[in-house]
């Protein structure tokens, strides 16, 4: 089981192909509302919640996908009129919830992705169908209402393209309008960030019995590794 990064209660904290990038365009918040509209009248006020679980692997691979889930729980009275959650990458200048922005000058698209979000999510857990609807903000993803007592957890699936030291920051709302805050136990906004590190080593696979393309067992990393090493002697002495 990978390492994960696990956040209970309140943690304080190249080039790409066009298509490449499209895809993480096309999946980081931003549906098309601009915050008014349908939010215009959300209900004013502070909502109590609680982060009560937090967890992105610490370690991952480029080409590889992964999870962040994030778990809120409604611990006040009121239901939430709209449970949001805002993701970024501290420091990297995007505008975008996986993405970097590259500071090169000229480029014709400045916002590359250093995970890529797969099609139909962020979702709520036990749901079919993409559920993290956006608005202006494309670092935004709002899940609706949360009524009092329950829990959300909510499902990022991405993957890694991009190798790196990286912190995942994200913040918890209780509304788009900016009417509606939410709050921890010690009246604070609740936010958090998690240290993960992609590595660019490949991850060596074979194809099992059943058809299924599974991880090599040390022992067959330890003879493919040795294999490769007897191939670099042989071209290093085409003559011996």
């Amino acid at each position: 089981m990978p390492e994960t990064s696990r956040h209970l209660g309140r943690i304080l904290g190249g080039a790409l192909s066009i298509a490449v990038a499209a895809l993480i365009f096309a999946g980081c918040g931003g549906g098309g509302d601009d915050g008014g509209g349908q939010f215009a009248n959300e209900p004013a006020g502070e909502y109590e919640v609680e982060v009560v679980d937090a967890e992105f692997p610490v370690k991952q691979k480029v080409a590889e996908t992964y999870d962040f889930t994030l778990a809120v729980e409604n611990t006040g009275d009121e239901t939430i009129p709209g449970l949001t959650t805002s993701l970024s990458l501290p420091g990297l200048g995007s505008t975008l919830a996986f993405a970097y922005r590259d500071p090169q000058e000229g480029l014709a698209m400045a916002q590359r992705p250093v995970w890529v979000l797969e099609e139909g999510y962020p979702k709520l857990a036990g749901t079919v169908g993409r559920g993290g609807t956006g608005n202006a903000n494309r670092r935004t993803f709002n899940f609706g209402e949360l009524p009092a007592g329950e829990t959300a957890e909510m499902i990022w699936r991405v993957t890694a393209v991009r190798p790196g030291d990286y912190e995942l920051a994200f913040r918890i709302a209780a509304g788009v309008s900016g009417e509606a805050t939410a709050v921890d136990a010690a009246g604070d906004n609740p936010t958090g960030v998690l240290p993960v590190a992609v590595n660019d080593v490949p991850v060596l696979t074979r194809v099992d019995e059943n058809g299924n393309v599974v991880p090599l067992s040390p022992s067959e990393r330890f003879r493919v590794k040795k294999q490769e090493q007897e191939q670099e002697s042989e071209y290093a002495n085409p003559f011996d």
